[in-house]
Formats: structure tokens, C-alpha cells, sequence
């Protein structure tokens, strides 16, 4: 048996959402050439942020606060990279037993975002994601260690910077995509509540260029036969919504990064088949946990270059996105592949298999949680970071968070 691989090209990363001249393979360099893909359609001039901080960590405090607005190192300051100022209108410190008051008083204010240091990750941590999500505002999370670290705080303060600028519904950057199809990604995937007994589906949308577009979640249920039954709707609703924002999509391509269990496919397959107009769709397994491992005996650490792509067969490729770069390979161990798998009740013809791949890997490129942050595409690492706040809120809370709606375009689970 012969196996054939190549090496992906690095995608181009867009920065101008009204000029496809604006692009760069670098994030950081291409934002500071440009601003953000979306500037010249952000709705806000200015970003209200509120901060709560510990009461005896005012120098901290002032550090991230001056971080973010002034800059420090080589980081120039929020507005540097995204072309709009940050505001702090409203500070509040810790005080033992009132902090549900704390925020609920703050999350009344017409914010943002809050700012939060915290000097350890304890219970609180879920209680804050719980009341401000449950207002409708997202958050970010700062441990005191890292502000207190003089060394490389300037690459912390750059990547508190783009989640922030995620989180509140921005776009910090885009794949440059020449196709000029009007193409549907889902990503679907599921979680359980911390108690093992919820199960909770959410499905996120994006453009063929990787832009997010929403989420739409789906209330917990404990049978998973009800979760079945609710997944079909939920993809419904959601290609419906696409429709009403962009059109109707050439084609819909869905990512499926968990192991489908009983039913769940022909949930899905049920789902893109009740849509009125006859749109070609494909159902990609991205199994991030193969069994495959990937080796280069030419090389003397033995890691292949990233962006390896071996076909197994017309419907099925492993790709390494995790890999050396040119001589080197920062990280420890080897890399994982991800197996990428065409589904057989797919209709868009596996012609298209060899492209959906190059998407993939693409997608891996459009990671707005840091500019330092794992490559990994993002349907399966949006999925596992909304899966991981799930566990930590608490089915209850996710309910409240579903009702509140004002989140939905925004990623803040970053």
C-alpha cells in the first residue's frame, strides 16, 4: 500500500474586511500594519471596561490598567492593534462575603467587559463567569502571578488584548480565502454539566474565511435521547438564522470533534436534510485522538514539518498542525495528528475532501485567545473551551445564560 502526502502552505491572514490587499502570515505584524478586519464596521468608538481587583493589589491593578491602555515593552497598548480606545469607568475591590453583591452591583453598569484579577483560581472563579455571563457581559480572568511577573508581561498584556477584543464581538483577523463561495461551518459538539448528569449541545457558526459568526446552545437535558432529539432542531434553527445573516450557503460543512455516539449522526444528517433548499453538505469526523503518529526519519529530532498532510484514501486524511517549523520545534514531545474523516452520508462529492483539509488547517490559524495560543482548529477549540465552561457554571447557570441571548455573537468563552 502507497500513502502520498505534501506539505500545506501557511494561509494568509486578512486584516481588512474592504481590502483584500491587507494581509500578512503573521497576526501581530499584520494587525499592527492594518488594525483589526472589522474597524471600519465596529459599532463602538470606545470600550467601557469596569475592573474588580484584590483590596491590598492596587499596584497590580494600575499595572494591568496601564498594560492595557499605554502599553509596556514592545506592546504599544490596546489601541495600537485595534484602533480603539480602552475606557475604565468602574473599579470595585474585593471584600470577603459580598462578592455576588460585588458583581451584581457592577453588572449593572452599561459595561463591556470587567476586568478581574484573582489571586488563585478558587470557587469564585464560577461564581464570577456565572452572575456576569448571566448578565450579559463577558469577562476576563487575570491570576495576580501573572502581572506579577515583570518578565514577558508585555506578551500577557498582547493576549489579554485579543481575547478582549474577541470577546466583545470583534473580528481581529480572517483566513484570506481567494474562494468566492458563500460557504456554512458548523461546529457541533456537546458537554456535561459538572454533575455528570447534564448533557448540553451547542452548535457555533462560521464563514468559509473562519469569521465567527454565533453560537446557539441548546437547554440541558439529562436523557440523551431528548439531547438527540433536541441536536436536529438546533441545527435547524441555526442554518435558518446563517440564512437570514448571509444567504443561503453554497455549501454546509459540519465539524464533528467528538466521538458520535448512538443516533447522533442521523440527528445531524436529519437536521441538513429538513433545510427547504437542497443544499450539498459534508460531515467531517475531526479526531483529534488517533492512534496515528507521524515521523520524519530524515530529521534528527524525527518531527515532520508542520502542516503535513498524508491521504489515507479519497475520505480520509491525518494532518499535522502541531509541527517543526523550518529547524525548530518549540514545544516538548510529539505532536498529535488530527485524522480528519469524510462521513459516507455526506453529498457534497469527496472531490471537495482535499480542500475541506486545507480548511481545516487554515482554521487552526484564526485562534483569537492569544497570539502565542495552540494551533488547533478552532470548531473543535471553541467547542472545548464552551465544553469546560459548561463543567464549571453549572447547568443551572448555563440555562440563565441561554435565556440572557446578548452573547451569542460574541466569543466569550475565550
Amino acid at each position: 500500500m502507497r500513502i502520498y502526502g505534501e506539505i500545506l502552505k501557511q494561509p494568509q491572514l486578512r486584516f481588512d474586511y474592504s481590502s483584500t490587499y491587507a494581509v500578512d502570515y503573521y497576526s501581530k505584524r499584520g494587525l499592527r500594519s492594518y488594525g483589526p478586519y472589522d474597524s471600519s464596521q465596529f459599532e463602538k468608538s470606545v470600550i467601557r471596561c469596569g475592573i474588580i481587583y484584590p483590596k491590598n493589589l492596587t499596584k497590580l491593578k494600575q499595572i494591568l490598567i496601564e498594560g492595557l491602555t499605554k502599553g509596556e515593552g514592545n506592546y504599544a497598548g490596546f489601541q495600537s492593534l485595534f484602533q480603539i480606545h480602552l475606557s475604565f469607568e468602574e473599579e470595585r475591590t474585593w471584600d470577603n462575603g459580598r462578592e455576588e453583591q460585588i458583581l451584581q452591583n457592577i453588572a449593572k453598569r452599561e459595561l463591556d467587559i470587567i476586568f478581574i484579577i484573582l489571586r488563585s483560581k478558587t470557587n469564585l472563579y464560577g461564581t464570577i463567569k456565572k452572575i456576569l455571563l448571566g448578565n450579559g457581559i463577558p469577562c476576563q480572568v487575570i491570576l495576580a502571578e501573572k502581572l506579577q511577573r515583570t518578565f514577558g508581561r508585555q506578551w500577557i498584556l498582547e493576549n489579554i488584548s485579543l481575547a478582549t477584543y474577541a470577546k466583545i464581538g470583534g473580528t481581529p483577523w480572517v483566513v484570506a480565502n481567494p474562494m468566492q463561495e458563500n460557504q456554512l461551518i458548523l461546529g457541533i459538539s456537546r458537554a456535561k454539566d459538572k454533575s455528570k448528569r447534564y448533557l448540553i449541545g451547542f452548535v457555533t457558526l462560521f464563514t468559509q474565511d473562519g469569521d465567527f459568526i454565533l453560537m446557539h446552545l441548546k437547554a440541558p437535558v439529562i436523557r440523551w435521547e431528548e439531547y438527540v432529539e433536541g441536536i436536529t432542531k438546533l441545527i435547524s434553527e441555526a442554518i435558518m438564522e446563517y440564512k437570514k445573516l448571509k444567504g443561503i450557503p453554497n455549501h454546509i460543512i459540519v465539524h464533528l470533534h467528538k466521538r458520535p455516539g448512538h443516533g447522533e449522526p442521523e440527528a445531524i444528517e436529519n437536521a441538513l436534510k429538513s433545510v427547504e433548499e437542497e443544499i450539498p453538505y459534508v460531515l467531517l469526523h475531526l479526531n483529534e485522538y488517533s492512534n496515528f503518529r507521524l515521523f520524519d526519519t530524515g530529521h534528527q529530532s524525527f518531527i515532520p514539518q508542520k502542516g503535513l498532510k498524508v491521504n489515507l484514501n479519497r475520505n480520509e486524511s491525518i494532518l499535522l498542525i502541531d509541527g517543526r517549523i523550518g529547524e525548530k520545534r518549540h514545544k516538548i514531545g510529539i505532536p498529535r495528528v488530527l485524522d480528519i474523516r469524510r462521513d459516507k452520508r455526506s453529498t457534497l462529492s469527496s472531490d471537495y475532501f482535499p480542500d475541506l483539509v486545507k480548511q481545516v488547517y487554515d482554521f487552526a490559524h484564526v485562534n483569537w485567545r492569544g497570539f502565542n495560543a495552540a494551533a488547533i482548529p478552532i470548531t473543535i477549540n471553541y467547542s472545548k473551551l464552551i465544553a469546560r465552561m459548561v463543567a464549571e457554571i453549572g447547568a443551572d447557570s448555563w440555562n440563565q445564560i441561554i435565556a440572557s441571548g446578548k452573547l451569542r455573537d460574541k466569543a466569550w468563552f475565550l
